[in-house]
């Protein structure tokens, strides 16, 4: 029968708690989010999202992600949209982009779960914010028709890096 050690069991709790914050240091953030539902399904072509996400850190860059669920059934193979993005420091950046809902084949470029399809997209890799602040983004829907329907929510999602 092995007997009880005092030392050697204080010497194996300080390897316990070395491993315990060696794993908690290495976890990531989890990224911030922010989410506009549709309750009626649809995005108006002049209802533009507003987002304002934090950064808490400044000197560090970021990526910015724009989710969209919309329906299996959603009609359009591709989604026209404008991004305006304020950095905490006054920097402006205005893009075009083309979400791809599906490929030329029809099959969905994103993920079914359910009737759900999620599509995500980068707004902007490395995005460098030398100040602490709000990072202020508006999505502006530019498809031709007044309303797009099959549009369940959308996401903006921000991960340091």
């Amino acid at each position: 029968m092995a007997q009880y050690n005092p030392k050697q069991a204080l010497i194996s709790g300080f390897y316990l708690l070395f491993i315990l914050f060696s794993l908690l240091s290495c976890s990531r953030d989890e990224p911030a989010k922010q989410r506009i539902n549709f309750p009626s399904g649809s995005w108006q072509r002049y209802d533009i999202l507003k987002f304002g996400l934090p950064v808490v850190e400044n000197e560090k860059s970021c990526d910015i992600i724009f989710e969209l669920k919309c329906k299996k059934s959603f009609a359009y193979d591709e989604l026209p949209l404008n991004m305006v993005l304020d950095t905490p420091s006054g920097e402006e950046r205005i893009k075009e982009y083309l979400m791809q809902i599906r490929d030329k084949n029809g099959t969905l470029a994103g993920t079914l779960n359910g009737d759900t399809c999620t599509t995500r997209i980068f707004l902007k890799k490395n995005l460098y914010c030398s100040k602490k602040g709000v990072l202020k983004v508006e999505i502006e829907n530019l498809n031709p028709r007044m309303e797009t329907e099959g549009v369940f929510s959308a996401t903006l999602i921000l991960i340091k890096r």
